[in-house]
Order: structure tokens, then sequence, then C-alpha cells
């Protein structure tokens, strides 16, 4: 069993993430435009587009996820698991992102710098779930022998 303080910060980090993912994915997809305006404020030229669509499908992907976790978490902990690996790989994605922009708006650096630490902290949400989830079944099993 997850402590009570934990659970919470599960919940409240995967629905957090499942929205600005899903938002994320929506206006990329649905919206390049009006990315390329509030994060560049600037029109999209060439394959910008295309990349953008690119990222959005794994933000689809983060979404889908993120989704499972929630529904499956509590009977397999194992989600928690996969969810950190989920947002560890998008761990230097927007940095990388804000090094490599030629520009970037004001609101496009408050949107941008702050997700690295943000995954990093569902890393460890995610996988001190898992290990207290893991541990105490554990123990749970052992107490039965």
């Amino acid at each position: 069993m997850i402590g009570r303080r934990l659970r919470i910060l599960i919940l409240v980090y995967l629905w957090a993430a499942l929205a600005e993912d899903t938002l994320l994915f929506l206006m990329a997809w649905l919206a390049p435009d009006l990315w390329f305006q509030v994060f560049h404020d600037a029109s999209p030229a060439g394959l910008e587009i295309a990349f953008l669509r690119r990222s959005a499908g794994q933000w689809a992907a983060f979404a889908l996820v993120q989704a499972i976790t929630l529904w499956r978490w509590r009977r397999n902990p194992v989600w928690l698991a996969v969810e950190a690996g989920v947002r560890f790989s998008d761990l230097f994605t927007d940095i990388s992102y804000v090094i490599a922009a030629p520009a970037l708006t004001a609101l496009g650096w408050v949107l941008l710098l702050p997700p690295a630490a943000l995954n990093l902290i569902g890393v460890v949400i995610m996988l001190r779930g898992y290990e207290q989830a893991r541990t105490r079944a554990g123990s749970a099993s052992a107490s039965l022998l």
C-alpha cells in the first residue's frame, strides 16, 4: 500500500500531466500556427509544422500512458514505473528546444523551462510510488508464509 500523501501526489501529477500533454497534442496538431505565435511570435515555415506534429505524436503517446496509468496503477503498480520512464524520456527535450530555438516569446520561456524540473519530480514521485507498492506487497506476502 502506498502512503496517502504519495497517492495524492501521484494522482495530481498524473492528471496534470495528462491535461498538459493532451493540450499540447491538440494545439500542435490542430492549431500549429497558434503554437508558433505563442512560443515564437512567428509563422511556421518549411518543415516546422511537420516536426511539430511529430512531437504531437509523442505527446499523444505520453497522454495515453498517463491515462492507462491512472486507470491501472492501483492494481498493477508497474504502470508507475512505466510512467516514470515516459517522464524520463522527456527530461531534456524542452531544454534542447530552448537551446535550439532561434527566438522565444516571454511566454515561451515561462512554458518551456519548468518542464525539465517537473519531469524529474514526476520520475521521483512515480518511482517512489512503485517502490512503496512493491516493498509493501513483498512484506505482505512474506508475512503470509
